[in-house]
């Protein structure tokens, strides 16, 4: 017969005391409003200054959003039951932006010249392949199996990077080029390009310490910030040059993160992004009196 043990009733007050730590901080559907708002302020002025003058700050700002998605995003590979189903919701998401970036550049295209390139989706979702593969490869090591095909499939987003370059060389072939970025997200050519896919494989590596955290975030924010120095020019122009490295003030927001999920609306967030974007575009143009 098996043994029976006793229940063992909780402190009321442990239970209270655990449910208010949970409740400090920021949850992922914070995180991610904030990243919204931020992310509404630059698309602003890159869209309408070609009508208007809008204020530089409202790029500065925007400058913390994209890190916010993609620590948000990491954190979504740590915690999903189905990361299979995430990754085609981001692969989706991505394909849909291709189509509608080259839609709205042809007949609504931005006053001054600009394009729309924006596709967050894409980083998100080879930064998440990664993630993907690398938990695979170390499993199928601990387990003595063979790994090579997440190997294969981890280098999918270099091969299309490749082939791209590639063919865009030859003239002929502008509409493969095009099929292959719009259908297999290219480390290259995606938002922020491997920079950008790299930091959501980092984040995801220090999820577990708020120490590595920051020192990986900044160590990364000081990477950016003097790569965008221009030589000759004095030291102001480390931080006039390119305002990327204003990302670090989105570090103080990651580590108010409680772990927690926060509301739902899981396709609030894949449908706003794309639809304002394009809005805003749309105005735009007719803004500018075309």
């Amino acid at each position: 017969m098996a043994a029976s043990y006793p229940k063992l009733r909780t402190n009321p007050k442990v239970k209270e005391k655990e449910k208010e730590m949970s409740q400090k901080g920021l949850n992922s559907f914070q995180i991610k409003v904030i990243a919204l708002i931020l992310m509404v302020f630059d698309h602003i002025h890159y869209i309408f200054s070609g009508i208007w003058d809008i204020p530089m700050w409202f790029t500065m700002l925007g400058r913390v959003s994209a890190p916010l998605f993609i620590f948000i995003s990491a954190n979504g590979m740590r915690y999903t039951r189905h990361p299979e189903k995430y990754m085609l919701r981001l692969w989706a998401g991505s394909v849909f932006m291709s189509f509608g970036n080259k839609l709205i550049n042809t007949y609504f295209p931005l006053p001054g010249g600009g394009i729309v390139m924006n596709n967050i989706f894409s980083t998100l979702f080879i930064s998440s392949l990664v993630i993907y593969c690398i938990r695979k490869i170390r499993e199928r090591k601990r387990e003595g199996q063979p790994f090579i095909r997440y190997l294969l499939l981890m280098s999918v987003p270099v091969v299309s990077s490749i082939l791209i370059v590639l063919t865009i060389l030859v003239p002929r072939l502008t509409a493969v080029s095009t099929a292959i970025m719009a259908f297999v997200p290219s480390l290259l050519f995606c938002e922020g390009s491997f920079a950008f896919v790299l930091l959501g494989v980092g984040f995801y590596f220090c999820l577990d310490s708020k120490k590595k955290l920051s020192l990986f975030y900044t160590l990364f924010c000081l990477f950016i910030l003097f790569t965008g120095h221009q030589s000759g020019e004095g030291l102001l122009s480390v931080f006039t040059a390119d305002i990327q490295w204003m990302m670090i003030f989105a570090l103080p927001v990651m580590l108010l993160y409680n772990k927690q999920k926060g509301a739902g609306m899981k396709y609030f967030f894949y449908i706003f992004y794309p639809a304002h974007i394009y809005l805003f575009a749309i105005l735009a143009f007719y803004c500018a009196g075309r």
